[in-house]
């Protein structure tokens, strides 16, 4: 765990590797629920995600819960560009991590702009999911917001089989990140389940009719007369 609290669940870290010969680290898991680093706390280390998602959490001036982004294997949390993390990340699902120091990170930085002439790929890859929010909430009506949300995440959520992706976010969150309530949420996915172009077997998505939800959540297609809009 990022900063592990007394009576948190301790599991057995995993050894893994990158690449041939590469020198191997330790994976630490997080259950679902726990906290990798709280926003405000001084921000030390930067984590990789190995497995699992991440919600990134902050706490408006009014005091309300807001979800920001949402995190997958492979991305780079915590990212040492201030002193402070700039928000708190929770593992929605179980997770896999690994840490590097805030030291190590700053040397592997050097060296991408001298080798690469370019900063890590990874400061965009976290800088990404808030901007893609600000883009996918300044929609026109919930069932564009959550069309756009979909596409935005379907290709990196765990493969199910079938076709299937697994869908672990609680309607909770995704209306907390669309900025709606979960009933509103609740109506949007039934709206695109009726219309053929979702199905959601089980805690699962399908997206049947990819083309028809590109079109909606880009204005293109009107959702049906009757959509919760």
């Amino acid at each position: 765990m990022g900063e592990a609290g007394a009576g948190q669940h301790v599991v057995a870290p995993h050894l893994v590797a990158r690449g041939h010969g590469a020198r191997r680290e330790i994976a630490m898991p997080a259950k679902a629920g726990e906290m990798l680093f709280h926003e405000g706390d001084a921000c030390e280390r930067v984590f990789e995600l190995r497995r699992g998602i991440v919600r990134g959490v902050s706490m408006s001036y009014e005091g309300d819960r807001q979800v920001t982004a949402f995190f997958f294997a492979g991305d780079q949390i915590g990212l040492p560009l201030s002193d402070c993390y700039r928000f708190t990340a929770e593992a929605v699902t179980d997770v896999l991590y690994v840490c590097q120091s805030r030291l190590n990170w700053h040397e592997a930085l050097i060296r991408s702009c001298r080798d690469d002439g370019r900063l890590l790929p990874s400061i965009c890859a976290e800088q990404s999911p808030t901007f893609r929010r600000g883009m996918i909430v300044g929609r026109n009506g919930i069932v564009a917001r959550l069309s756009a949300f979909l596409l935005s995440i379907v290709d990196r959520l765990p493969e199910a089989g079938a076709g299937a992706r697994r869908l672990p976010l609680p309607q909770t969150d995704i209306a907390a990140y669309l900025a709606t309530s979960p009933e509103s949420v609740c109506r949007a996915f039934r709206h695109l389940r009726e219309q053929g172009v979702i199905a959601t077997p089980r805690r699962d998505l399908i997206v049947v009719d990819r083309a028809r939800l590109e079109a909606i959540a880009g204005g293109i297609a009107r959702p049906h007369p009757a959509s919760p809009d």
